[in-house]
This record gives C-alpha cells, sequence and structure tokens, in this order.
C-alpha cells in the first residue's frame, strides 16, 4: 500500500533511499539545502523542496502528511561544524516532530554511525554497548540520537540505524585500497572497521519502515577484518605491494576500532545481499 514517505538529507544515502520508496510506489517528498541539488533530484523525485534544519523557522509543514520519514543529515559545507548540524539543528527538527500535527501515525529512521562505539580495542560490540564520550564529534551523535529516541508520542515511533563505512556505486573502496597499493596511510592499519552497502542500506530503511522498527540496530555487512588484514587481502589477491599503514591514529581518527555485530537486525527478518564490498550488489 502507497503512503507518503519524507526525506530530510538528500546526500548518497538519501538519495538512494527517495529513489528505492519510490520505485516501491510510494509518495516521496526529499529536501536538500543546495539549490544545484534541487535541481538534479528533480530530475529523479517527484516532489523536492530545499530546506536547511539549522535555518531559524525551516519549513517542516510536510511532516504532517507522512506515514514514514528518513532522516540522514550530516555537515556537509566547508567550515561548518558538527554542532551546528547535530546539536542546534537536531534540536529544532525533534522539537518540530514533538509538535507535528497530524491523523497519521509516524515512523522514523535516523541514520546514525557505528564510531559512536569509539575505540573498543577490537571487541565485538552489540547495541548495548557502553558509547564513545570521549570524542567530542562521538558525544555529538549519540546526543542526536538521544534526541529522535526521547520524543514521546505515541502515533510515532523511531529506529535508529547506525551504519559503518559506506561503499556503492562512486564509492569503490576496493579500487581505492587498490590505488593505495605500496604507499604510506595516515591511520591506524590495526583498527577494525565495520562496512555497509548503499543497497543494503537503502533495503533496511525499507525495511524498518515496513516492519516499524523501533530502538537503535546496526546496519553493517559480515566483513570484521582491520584496515591492513582488508587491504593485504586485495592487494595480495591482484599481485600488489601492501598497502604501509601506521600503528597508530592520526590525530584526526575518531578511534573506531571494534568487531560491531549485525544479529539485532538480522534477529528482526532482514537479509544481507551484500555480505561484505569483496560481493558488491548494485540494486
Amino acid at each position: 500500500m502507497a503512503h507518503e514517505f519524507g526525506v530530510i538529507g538528500c546526500g548518497y544515502v538519501g538519495t538512494a533511499v527517495a529513489m528505492r520508496m519510490q520505485r516501491a510506489g510510494h509518495n516521496v517528498t526529499a529536501t536538500t539545502r543546495s539549490s544545484e541539488n534541487v535541481r538534479e533530484l528533480k530530475r529523479l523525485i517527484d516532489d523536492v523542496r530545499q530546506m536547511d534544519i539549522n535555518d531559524a523557522d525551516p519549513d517542516l509543514s510536510f511532516l504532517g502528511d507522512l506515514q514514514g520519514l528518513l532522516i540522514s543529515v550530516a555537515p556537509t559545507r566547508r567550515n561548518e561544524a558538527y554542532g551546528d548540524v547535530f546539536e542546534r539543528g537536531m534540536r529544532s527538527l525533534a522539537a518540530a516532530l514533538r509538535r507535528r500535527i497530524s491523523t497519521q501515525p509516524l515512523h522514523i529512521t535516523y541514520i546514525s554511525s557505528v564510531s559512536v562505539y569509539g575505540d573498543q580495542r577490537g571487541e565485538e560490540v552489540n547495541e548495548s554497548a557502553a558509547l564513545d564520550t570521549r570524542s567530542p564529534v562521538n558525544s555529538m551523535l549519540a546526543t542526536a540520537e538521544e534526541l529522535m529516541l526521547d520524543i514521546d508520542r505515541p502515533d510515532t515511533s523511531i529506529c535508529v540505524l547506525r551504519l559503518g563505512g559506506i561503499y556503492g556505486p562512486g564509492r569503490d573502496m576496493v579500487g581505492m585500497i587498490r590505488e593505495a597499493a605500496g604507499q604510506q596511510v595516515p591511520k591506524n592499519g590495526n583498527a577494525i572497521n565495520a562496512w555497509s552497502s548503499l543497497v543494503d542500506i537503502a533495503r533496511g530503511v525499507q525495511f524498518a519502515c515496513d516492519q516499524r522498527l523501533s530502538g537503535v540496530y546496526n546496519l553493517v555487512d559480515d566483513m570484521q577484518l582491520s584496515r591492513r588484514e582488508l587491504s593485504t587481502l586485495i592487494c595480495d589477491q591482484e599481485g600488489l605491494p601492501p598497502v604501509l599503514w601506521n600503528h597508530t591514529s592520526s590525530p584526526t581518527d575518531r578511534g573506531m576500532n571494534a568487531r560491531v555485530s549485525n544479529q539485532k537486525i538480522k534477529d528482526a527478518g532482514f537479509q544481507l545481499v551484500s555480505p561484505s564490498m569483496l560481493q558488491p550488489v548494485t540494486a
């Protein structure tokens, strides 16, 4: 059954979700901050609006018509601070969702990041793990999650999807690793990253909306390799020299180092189509 679905933030993830939901027969309202993006999105999505949640009074009147909503926002402008988006902007959006006037129940999917787990020394973590409060950015991400989860309305259900590093069309991570073969990379090669396929992200948002999932879920693939292990595997297959990684994190590294479990969303019934970037899918 078709319903009204909204996407706040049509970047790489938001655009993929908007297109998937529109193909599924839903009426999609998509928002973006950029006038250039508006022109591009209008070729793909029927209803596109220019809007910035950081504005003093953003036009969020369309929220009352929705039955499903994706929120996928991040700093994208030069010199824009994380605090502008994840403190001021998300606080304003959460307040608007609490005030929403509608007769329709609403399911919200909020996109977050597994970086909130921080450095767990390579140990396995699930959604109940303590979050990293030492990193200012991770702390802001965790606060933004709380703002969404604390929207206390009986007609509103909220799901937080924590993503890993994203790969997919236009983001060929395997190709990038090949290009780095034999070069020094200023990141900790022993750190274990989590990864998410764009295809599975879009599928996961639709699944969360259809199943009205609530709470926090890790939406990551099955690969749990360190940067060094992953690059060595790829370079060995191609007969290339290894990537040269540092042993310690760079000052800009937020310290993600954990084997992130995806068992909770699998237990809910979601099935990955891309178990790793080494077995990619495109649709």
